[in-house]
This record gives C-alpha cells, structure tokens and sequence, in this order.
C-alpha cells in the first residue's frame, strides 16, 4: 500500500471528537513530515542533512526551513501551496520543480490531494527557522 493511502486511511480513521487540539496539530505535522519524507526530502533534504540526490542538481535546492526569512520573515503560505500544486520556479538546474498534485493524485483519491498539500505546507511553515 502507497505511503499517501496509508496517510488518507489514517486521517479518515482519526476520531476527531477526541482528539485536542494540540494533538490534531501535532498530528497534522506528522502527516505533513510523512509526505515531505517521501516527496521533498530526496533533492531538499531533512534538517541538518542534506538530500540524497542534491549532488546530483546543478543548483542546490532551495533550504526549505528558509522560506520565511527569505520573504521578510512572513511564511507565504498560499505561494507554497501553488508551487507545490503547480510546480516551482526553474532552480533545479535545468529542471523545474516538480508538480506534485498529480503524483498525490495517485496516491490518494483525487479529492484528498489538496489535503495533502496542505498537510506538507503546514509542515514546512512549523518548521521554519527562527
């Protein structure tokens, strides 16, 4: 079973009358961390290591636990959400990041994609660096 179903069985299994709301962030995260870890962690690494396949790029992937300080301290939420839907600025070298909503697409039912993304955004945007 794909990493992406097991996370849209686990989110629909979760009984949200008694979860807090500390554990259903908590819980968010996680699900976000799973996706990053399959999707993203690869070319932009997890914190402190780097990616796999980072040497590999011509351009080094963009520190993704940067992304507020590089936007005056604001976490553009709604950007990274459409970059990852759409795929992203030309950096990778040649290469354009990815769109990820189609592989979600796959992986989950297609009306569960848009969650996921959510879930990896939200991810990132708690993992920021001060």
């Amino acid at each position: 079973m794909r990493v992406l179903s097991l996370i849209f069985v686990s989110l629909v299994l979760l009984p949200a009358a008694d979860v807090g709301a500390e554990d259903a962030d908590a819980y968010r995260v996680e699900l976000g961390k799973m996706t990053y870890r399959t999707y993203c962690a690869l070319c932009h690494g997890m914190a402190p290591d780097t990616g796999l396949f980072a040497d590999a790029l011509k351009k080094p992937a963009p520190d993704l636990t940067q992304i507020a300080k590089r936007n005056g301290g604001m976490f553009p939420e709604e950007r990274v959400k459409a970059i990852i839907r759409d795929g992203g600025v030309s950096g990778h070298g040649t290469m354009r990041l990815l769109s990820w909503e189609r592989y979600f697409r796959q992986d989950t039912p297609p009306e569960h994609a848009d969650e996921v993304i959510d879930n990896v955004t939200y991810y990132l945007q708690k993992h920021q660096a001060p």
